[in-house]
């Protein structure tokens, strides 16, 4: 991004339009503070506030269509919560055989 002041825009207004048209953002700047910006079509349509309206009710709507597509399971938070204790539980217990087997001590808690 280019930063040029207020008057050198003034004198090469023409460079500057064809910098902006091939790409380049450039910040216009008076006495020191930014001012406006020379930017691309392309950008000015990305940030049309209309236009990012539509974009963003799209991506809602399809939200909504995947979410009527692929619907949640219930779940049953106490099963849930049991069987990651079981896991965990069998996991400490195959680890604690496998230092066994390695010839590592198991601590007494783990026994």
């Amino acid at each position: 991004m280019k930063t040029i002041s207020a008057l050198d825009l003034r004198a090469k207004v023409g460079q500057y339009l064809d910098e902006a048209a091939a790409g380049e953002r450039i910040v216009v700047e008076r006495a020191g503070q930014p001012l406006c910006a020379l930017v691309p079509l392309a950008d000015v349509e990305r940030f049309d506030p209309a236009k990012r309206r539509e974009r963003r009710l799209a991506a809602l709507a399809e939200l909504r269509r995947l979410a009527r597509a692929y619907p949640p399971e219930p779940v049953d938070s106490a099963e849930l919560i049991r069987r990651m204790r079981d896991e965990r539980t069998r996991q400490i217990v195959v680890n604690a055989r496998a230092e066994e087997m390695a010839g590592g001590t198991v601590p007494e808690e783990r026994r």
